[in-house]
């Protein structure tokens, strides 16, 4: 998290930009899905330059995909991009 936003703050923005809606207008709101503060705490307990492949959370929000690595690195795949292509080919945006 070397920008110093955090992973749930970084869903909601990238979803809410994909979306074309200001993020508190994004239903149902993240806490309904997964505890943003856990979310936050447990990327924040990784071990600092460990590799991200130690912890992965993975989960559908709002029709994405949402995976976050230990190091904080959000990536959010809409629906539409998970048919026929890889993951890495996948990613519409890829943040802090």
């Amino acid at each position: 998290m070397g920008t110093g936003v955090s992973p749930s703050h970084s869903i909601v923005t990238q979803i809410a930009a994909a979306e074309g809606i200001d993020p508190t207008e994004l239903r149902p709101p993240l806490h309904a899905v997964v505890d943003p503060a856990a979310l936050d705490r447990l990327v924040d307990s990784c071990e600092p330059g460990a590799s991200d492949d130690r912890v992965r959370i993975e989960f559908e929000y709002c029709g994405y995909t949402v995976r976050v690595s230990g190091t904080g690195d959000v990536d959010v795949i809409g629906a539409s991009q998970l048919g026929g292509s890889s993951p890495d080919s996948a990613e519409e945006s890829h943040g802090d």
